[in-house]
């Protein structure tokens, strides 16, 4: 079970960091309409599936309504978070599985 939480918490982890660095560069560039959609939902209140699901949505809304905005490499590290996020959402389903299964 401690492989488990750690790799989601690995994750949630890097989703952060992952947000903090799109916080600097948009900030940086004046990019107020991806600030916007980022300052939505991040920071994250806390690490639930709920947080993180709104965060993966809400990122995937600017690339799929705002991609002339955003350059192929923040394009690459959203398609990045929102592996992460799969992950993420992945693994909170996991324990709900094994319990019907027994």
């Amino acid at each position: 079970m401690v492989p488990y939480l750690s790799e989601r918490e690995n994750a949630v982890e890097q989703i952060s960091s992952i947000c903090m660095h799109l916080f600097d560069t948009w900030c940086e560039q004046r990019n107020v309409t991806s600030l916007a959609y980022l300052l939505h939902c991040w920071p994250l209140t806390d690490s639930e599936p709920a947080s993180i699901r709104r965060l993966g949505e809400t990122l995937w809304e600017l690339r799929k309504t705002h991609s002339e905005l955003l350059g192929g490499a923040v394009v690459r590290t959203l398609l990045n978070v929102a592996d992460l996020v799969d992950e993420v959402l992945l693994h909170a389903t996991v324990p709900d599985t094994l319990a019907m299964a027994g």
